[in-house]
């Protein structure tokens, strides 16, 4: 395993598990669904498929570009918003990978990392702001 992929699963994993601990519901969702998108890519990666795993790859995260819009349609929040979008970027890179034979496999690994970088920004800002919202409400007392 490379070093730059070393370093994306923890961060990975770091921001999902500060999700869980820390984040709404919301935040738990697009935490643990990304993460879980992002260890399928990378064991589809490591088989030896018949066609190659880009194939599948695309699969996995078009998959989760539908889990992430109907999550945020459900959360409703601007956050959810941004991360679907990225999502997006990058299912809309692998289809412009696949159409233009001129977009490099750098340029599109490249891309995805970005967008999978701004996606765990959103997910960390969601669960501080979750931690934020909870830290400010006052806690009723009971008698």
């Amino acid at each position: 395993m490379q070093l730059h992929t070393m370093i994306s699963l923890g961060l990975a994993v770091g921001t999902t598990v500060f999700a869980v601990k820390s984040g709404d519901r919301a935040a738990r969702r697009f935490g643990v669904s990304f993460l879980a998108s992002w260890v399928a890519s990378l064991v589809v990666s490591k088989l030896h498929l018949p066609g190659g795993a880009g194939l599948a790859i695309f699969c996995i995260d078009s998959a989760t570009l539908v889990y992430f819009a109907w999550a945020s349609l459900d959360a409703r929040r601007i956050w959810t918003a941004v991360a679907t979008a990225f999502i997006l970027l990058i299912v809309a890179s692998h289809v412009a990978t696949a159409i233009d034979f001129r977009v490099t496999l750098d340029t599109f690994r490249l891309s995805m990392a970005l967008w999978s970088y701004g996606i765990l920004a959103c997910i960390g800002f969601g669960a501080w702001s979750s931690r934020r919202d909870q830290a400010r409400t006052p806690v009723l007392a009971t008698r």
